[in-house]
């Protein structure tokens, strides 16, 4: 399954300095990954085990490519309704998760969407503040709940020290351009002994390495950084956090992720089937004319890749201990001399 994965120089790019030890990379692992506005290469460190995409796409590019225009619906939402109650069952079960650690209190959840889940945080008496990128994207959250959202260039000036108890980042630290900088944020505005809770696909699965250029979960130009497990909780151990738990089977993403990467895998249009579930106006301009047969296609054989799916999660997760996805539950650690 590794066949596709070569090392060596790009030919348009002569490697990258890791941003987190500092060491030349040239090792490719995925080479030639096409997306919306072009190809590209993930460039691996075998110091950090954390890749990343080149070549890099302009801030100001890629903050067009996440305008609600083409990213999500007017209403901030993504898919049609019985999908969202799926999101909201399983944003439910995320706050069980971030309450076994921490009861109650101040939460900020940096990456918030349009709310969603800080408006049921809230619900159960939790203190709420969220992050978003741009601030047509952070007006657009707090208006539709009601809720303190900022941009994330004023994190710095405007986010207290020490002062929350939980922070979360589902499936964020990998659209930021320095992530080391973020978790330190993330450490600075922590209480000590808070919560941290980050989520990212994880670049060394089984469902990666099968997917290689057509992984569901790669999704350049977007995803600037790529994490396996032991990259992420080495990242957050050298930000002064301890790890408590990593979470490798995810109802959400780890089952979809492995059927979505099995229909790529046919030669189907990439992510037609996660696109056909999208609200209409997104579905248009993401779905062009003649993909007829791919949808015939998909649904021919989503009865024998549905359960597969399910099979390859559960054994990636629980016997290889090497999920698809992961979430990692870390504690800012007391002693901050580390």
């Amino acid at each position: 399954m590794m066949d596709e994965r070569v090392t060596g120089h790009g030919n348009h790019d002569r490697g990258w300095t890791c941003a987190i030890c500092g060491h030349a990379v040239v090792k490719i692992i995925i080479k030639n990954a096409k997306a919306i506005s072009g190809q590209y290469d993930i460039y691996y460190c075998d110091q950090c085990m954390v890749g990343k995409t080149t070549p890099v796409i302009p801030p100001a590019d890629l903050a067009n490519l996440y305008s609600k225009e083409s990213y999500r619906s007017e209403t901030g939402k993504r898919f049609h309704g019985p999908i969202e109650k799926l999101i909201y069952l399983w944003r439910l079960q995320r706050k069980k998760r971030i309450e076994k650690y921490v009861g109650r209190g101040k939460i900020l959840d940096i990456g918030c969407g349009r709310g969603l889940f800080l408006d049921i945080m809230r619900t159960h008496g939790w203190t709420v503040m969220g992050v978003e990128s741009g601030q047509e994207a952070a007006e657009y959250a707090s208006n539709a709940y009601g809720i303190e959202v900022i941009e994330e260039t004023r994190m710095r000036n405007t986010l207290p020290d020490q002062g929350f108890d939980v922070i979360t980042m589902n499936h964020v630290l990998e659209h930021v351009y320095d992530p080391v900088e973020t978790i330190r944020e993330c450490a600075r505005t922590l209480r000590k002994g808070g919560l941290l809770v980050v989520s990212v696909p994880n670049i060394l699965s089984w469902q990666a390495c099968f997917g290689n250029r057509v992984w569901f979960h790669l999704d350049p130009p977007y995803h600037l950084h790529h994490f396996s497990e032991q990259g992420l909780t080495n990242l957050l151990e050298i930000c002064s956090f301890s790890i408590r738990n990593v979470r490798r089977f995810d109802w959400e993403y780890n089952i979809f992720g492995w059927l979505q990467t099995l229909l790529n895998r046919t030669g189907i249009r990439k992510n037609l089937f996660y696109d056909s579930l999208k609200m209409d106006i997104l579905r248009r301009k993401q779905l062009p004319g003649g993909t007829g047969w791919g949808l015939f296609w998909t649904v021919i054989l989503l009865p024998v890749f549905a359960p597969l799916a399910l099979i390859l999660s559960l054994a990636e997760s629980y016997l290889l201990h090497n999920g698809g996805t992961i979430e990692v539950h870390a504690m800012k650690s007391e002693d901050l001399s580390r």
